[in-house]
């Protein structure tokens, strides 16, 4: 896989003097062109506060011999870019308390008075926290929970993508099923192949899947 790039969900993204900025929870992947957009990137256990990073020269930058993902600004700059994650409570509640202004992206018009009986919610003056992904117009979000499907099998997991020019994505980085073990294969994606909101449509069979040699990282 020549002038290749791999993208694994889990991936450590650093800054050009080595600070960890966060890992990817998820790629987003346009489902037209099969490229790969953003990034989206969050502190390891906090949950909510990632960032979506664009995949372009101005923002990323991976070696092409380790396959560390680094972004090319400074931690402001990640901090400014968009959200990949809303986040929507009650202010004045005990979620307000626990998330505090920097995860909130949504908020409703109205404070509620204290101790007052939050719609929805059995204890009054509490209001869980409900937090959605972020994905662009046109996008599919793809994480580890990925759909993969040849012909009428559903299996697999995916653990990342490998693009070529232009981020177009190459090949898919599929492993843990009962013929992989704890291996791992590079599946090509194909210009027939399809990309959806239920996950990836290869032409290739499950059979042959399984006979693809495995990926040395």
């Amino acid at each position: 896989m020549p002038e290749s790039e791999q993208f694994r969900i889990g991936a450590e993204v650093r800054g050009r003097g080595g600070e960890v900025f966060g890992e990817i929870r998820y790629l987003d992947v346009s489902r037209d062109s099969h490229t790969l957009t953003h990034l989206a990137v969050e502190e390891r256990g906090r949950l909510g506060l990632g960032r979506l990073v664009p995949v372009d020269d101005d923002h990323v930058r991976v070696d092409s011999k380790t396959h560390q993902i680094e972004f090319r600004g400074t931690m402001a700059d990640f901090k400014a870019l968009d959200p990949s994650d809303v986040t929507r409570f009650v202010t004045g509640t005990e979620a307000w308390e626990r998330y505090g202004d920097e995860q909130v992206v949504e908020k409703p018009e109205y404070d509620p008075l204290p101790g007052e009986q939050v719609e929805g919610s059995s204890v009054p003056g509490f209001e869980p926290v409900g937090t959605s992904d972020v994905v662009p117009s046109g996008d599919v979000e793809i994480g580890r929970r990925a759909h993969v499907h040849a012909g009428s099998h559903e299996f697999g997991r995916v653990h990342g993508v490998v693009t070529g020019p232009g981020r177009h994505v190459t090949h898919v980085l599929l492993g843990e099923w009962h013929r992989l073990r704890h291996t791992e294969v590079a599946v090509p994606f194909a210009d027939q192949d399809m990309l959806d909101d239920s996950g990836f449509h290869f032409g290739m069979s499950k059979r042959q899947i399984e006979d693809l040699p495995p990926v040395g990282r």
